[in-house]
């Protein structure tokens, strides 16, 4: 499981090296050869993306990184995002944004700013680690020992909880424990076969609720790689050939998304709800019946196309980012693509991340339809 894990990553990583070609990058060499190391003092400046067998950060990044490889280490300070993927991923320097990071083991042992995401066989967040705002945490076999300064969600086989909660905790669990010294400020909500085991030691000053559920499966490290390669390749082809037929309208359709992204959210989900029911109320008639598969048609079709609307905004943002605002298309769709197939297949969140994508990917599609209509009486009297 491990080499075929590491492969996936690599080859995501690969994707992103050719894609980019930027001096930001450490291109990987051959899988299972390379190691790389960034010893303290090395010159590195800005956004950094690289992958290896394995990966040693031993010197501060001023940017985000993005990181793969059997062995992860970062033991220096990110000052922006960081991603990380690998079997054996340890996290020894403070992350300044967001941490998002998957594998077999993940081990959490330094301060994150704000959000932690982690994914993994085993997950674990040592005493150093303090999350300054929410902690999503999905395994196996989940350790809390770091303080999370407002919410925590877990979805484990087995959960233990030794640390402080600023806010309320939401663990589905097969056996979920509270060690001594546990702190929950908030309320305590438990899914599982049985009720949560609190030590005297431990405290929920909140109220204490438990639902009870079968048997909770765990992560699958495995089964979400997969499922991320999969969404990325959908998305990768799908795109592409929507870029082929029109890259002008895709660029149109991703700027309505950067300019109003709450108005075409609002659209998008006026559209999720609107459109079936119109479906529905034109079949019930025999004379829209033709008319209700057209439009049912044509509505399956906004909705694949609605992620790779997104992809191509994600991508063209992380470009700008790097000061390569010029990529083609194409390399703009692919660097998006992986990034939201990453964020849509991890545990807890992938649904919410599918969602929002279809909202906004549909709201913006049907926005630039609403205003192909309304120039078309202009350009007939041009």
């Amino acid at each position: 499981m491990k080499i075929v894990s590491v492969l996936i990553a690599i080859t995501a990583l690969g994707a992103l090296s050719f894609y980019f070609g930027s001096s930001v990058i450490l291109p990987t060499r051959a899988a299972g050869a390379a190691d790389v190391t960034l010893g303290s003092g090395s010159d590195v400046g800005g956004d950094l993306i690289t992958a290896g067998r394995n990966v040693n950060v031993q010197t501060e990044i001023d940017g985000d990184l993005a990181v793969a490889g059997s062995n992860v280490n970062i033991a220096a300070p990110i000052q922006g995002y960081l991603m990380a993927a690998g079997s054996d991923v340890n996290i020894n320097g403070a992350v300044g944004n967001d941490l998002w990071a998957a594998g077999a083991n993940v081990n959490v042992n330094a301060p994150v700013a704000d959000n932690a995401r982690v994914a993994g066989g085993s997950v674990t967040l040592q005493p150093q680690a303090i999350v300054g705002r929410d902690a999503y945490l999905a395994g196996n076999s989940v350790e809390v020992h770091g303080k999370v300064e407002r919410n925590l969600l877990v979805r484990a086989v087995e959960a233990r909880l030794a640390s402080e909660v600023g806010g309320s905790a939401q663990v589905r669990s097969g056996s979920l424990k509270l060690l001594s010294g546990a702190v929950i400020r908030g309320d305590l909500i438990a899914y599982g076969p049985t009720p949560p085991e609190i030590s005297p030691g431990a405290q929920v000053l909140g109220r204490v609720e438990h639902h009870q559920e079968g048997a909770v499966r765990g992560w699958s490290l495995m089964s979400s790689l997969w499922q991320w390669l999969f969404m990325f390749l959908a998305l990768l082809i799908l795109g592409a050939a929507t870029i082929a037929l029109s890259s002008w309208r895709t660029r149109r359709i991703a700027e309505k998304m950067a300019r109003q992204p709450g108005y075409a959210m609002l659209a998008g989900l006026a559209g999720l709800i609107l459109i079936p029911l119109i479906c529905v109320l034109l079949a019930i008639t025999v004379i829209g019946v033709p008319l209700a598969i057209v439009l049912f048609a044509l509505y399956c079709v906004a909705l694949l196309l609605s992620g790779v609307f997104v992809s191509y905004l994600v991508g063209g943002w992380l470009f700008t980012r790097l000061k390569k605002p010029e990529t083609s298309p194409y390399a703009r769709l692919a660097v998006g693509a992986l990034v939201v197939a990453f964020f849509a297949s991890l545990p807890l969140i992938g649904w919410i991340v599918q969602l929002l994508t279809l909202m906004i990917g549909l709201g913006a599609l049907l926005l630039e339809w609403r205003d192909s209509w309304q120039r078309l009486p202009a350009e007939s009297h041009a």
